[in-house]
């Protein structure tokens, strides 16, 4: 048997993915990054509606773990508030002199 398996999933704000300590999602700002207090203040809403735990994921992402359905929606709200634009999709980083060399491979 394989242990490998593919969710097929990517958690957002929006579309929480369900694991083994509850719904979990994942953020990744617009700006590229947060200012200080606003990721105090997002850490604050991890603590008050999941596990308390802000993980940084591979691609730079910021993950909530231990959400329930209904945490989960007051979690977005404050994220809302907080002003806190985040992306949708999946996170596609690349390099800042990309596309300028007309040689370069892909």
């Amino acid at each position: 048997m394989n242990a490998f398996s593919r969710r097929g999933a990517c958690p957002a704000l929006s579309a929480p993915m369900q694991t083994g300590d509850g719904l979990m999602v994942r953020l990744n700002p617009v700006t590229g990054g947060l200012a200080p207090n606003l990721l105090i203040r997002l850490g604050e809403s991890a603590l008050r509606h999941g596990n308390g735990i802000m993980e940084v994921t591979a691609r730079g992402s910021l993950q909530i773990r231990g959400l329930s359905a209904e945490s989960a929606r007051m979690l977005a709200a404050e994220v809302d508030a907080l002003g806190i634009e985040v992306r949708t999709g999946v996170p596609v980083e690349t390099g800042p002199l990309a596309g300028i060399d007309p040689q370069e491979v892909a």
